[in-house]
Formats: C-alpha cells, structure tokens, sequence
C-alpha cells in the first residue's frame, strides 16, 4: 500500500494520519504536505494542524457514538462534503507515531 501516494487523475491512495498516545489522551494529526494538498483540492477547506481528545472523552464519545476515527478526521481535514473527500481518496489509516503500526483504517466508499 502507499501512503501520500499521488496517481494520474490526483487520487490519493491513502491518508496517514498519525496518532500521538500522550499521558491524558491522543493527539491526532496530519503532515503539512496532506493540509496543503487538501487546500488544493478544497479550497475553502480548514484543515487543523491537529486534535487533541482525552482517554475519558474518548471513552465515553465511544459508548454514544462508536468508533471516534470516525468522526476525527472529517474534523481534521477540515472538508464539509464527505462525498467529495471520498471521490479523491481510498483509505484513511490511523498510525501510531511511536510503533507504526496501524492502529485504526478507513475504507473509502466510493
């Protein structure tokens, strides 16, 4: 799989998105290539630098809510219509910035 890997029509394979485990909680963010390149693609995008959610909010958004992936990176990459995020990329993996493993991974539906 390649991750920020751009193809002829501009589809990007995959969104890393890296994930902090701090003492409190996570901080979720993205590289400054990925904001610059959803700018591109979205000009009234907002892309945050990151996001920062405590182990308790995090827990208790899960039991409400499920998966909090789910709903960070909409925040993150600051984009409004989700269909259009969808038809510029196919996955979205949440990486461990300490191991690199995968910690969470977002199929897109196109």
């Amino acid at each position: 799989m390649r991750i920020f890997a751009f193809i002829e029509n501009k589809e990007m394979q995959a969104i890393k998105i890296s994930v902090n485990k701090q003492l409190d909680g996570y901080t979720f963010s993205i590289a400054p290539s990925i904001r610059e390149q959803i700018r591109n693609w979205f000009p009234n995008s907002h892309p945050a630098n990151n996001i920062f959610v405590s182990y308790d909010t995090k827990s208790d958004f899960e039991v409400y809510y499920g998966k909090l992936e789910t709903f960070i990176y909409p925040a993150l990459l600051g984009v409004d219509n989700q269909s259009d995020l969808n038809k510029k990329i196919n996955e979205i993996l949440f990486v461990d910035t300490q191991t690199g493993n995968v910690l969470h991974s977002h199929k897109v539906t196109k």
